[in-house]
């Protein structure tokens, strides 16, 4: 892979956020990362583009994209502190004008089984979380399902990565990837794994326009 590759990266500066940059400097690639707050990516000053603003800097966020390879958003809902209408999907729309302008094609987004893809059989784990986070969340459930859809429906080369519960821990590999009510998926998933297949989803084509679901094995 050449080193030049870069990734623009949205939703960095949460504790997900972290592992994406560390893997994605130690596969090669440079970053260019977007934030309300600078300061949260003190750490990484000198390793990575920092661009500042929020999701309606249209600006701000062709900026970030401008000459990237991919987009990487690990953006999702805060989800029991929903500010407004759907704030993630609205984000989302910015950034698929930003990459059509730009001409990047390769989107990564991070959901989770709320989003139903045609593939997906019937899982009742699965099913009943999804039920219980709209009961007690319903805004948050909402943007995530409005947010695949604009990303499904757009004509990029996108990929959907649906999570279960996240836990802080490293990259081991031992990841189950598939399909809800098809494939045997747990109901965690390690940081570290996540951002190791997030970021090796830049150039994998498996899952492209796919809506896969991942766990730990």
């Amino acid at each position: 892979m050449a080193a030049t590759k870069t990734i623009a990266l949205f939703g960095a500066t949460g504790p997900t956020g972290r592992h994406i940059i560390e893997e994605a400097l130690k596969q090669g690639y440079t970053l260019s990362v977007y934030t309300r707050d600078a300061r949260k990516l003190a750490s990484f000053a000198g390793r990575v583009e920092i661009v500042v603003g929020d999701l309606q800097d249209q600006s701000a966020i062709a900026k970030c994209i401008q000459g990237a390879d991919a987009v990487i958003s690990a953006l999702g809902p805060n989800s029991l502190k929903v500010q407004g209408d759907k704030p993630v999907m609205h984000g989302l729309t910015h950034v698929i004008a930003a990459m059509k302008h730009a001409g990047v094609r390769r989107l990564i987004q991070i959901s989770t089984a709320a989003y139903r893809d045609p593939e997906d059989g019937f899982a009742f784990s699965t099913h009943a979380s999804a039920l219980l986070f709209k009961v007690i969340a319903r805004k948050g459930y909402e943007d995530i399902v409005a947010t695949g859809n604009l990303i499904a429906k757009s004509d990029l080369d996108w990929t959907l990565v649906r999570i279960p519960n996240l836990k802080d821990g490293p990259a081991d590999g031992s990841v189950d990837v598939g399909w809800y009510g098809k494939t045997r998926l747990g109901m965690n998933l390690s940081r570290g794994n996540l951002a190791r297949f997030l970021v090796d989803q830049v150039t994998a084509r498996q899952f492209v326009r796919a809506a896969p679901g991942i766990a730990n094995h």
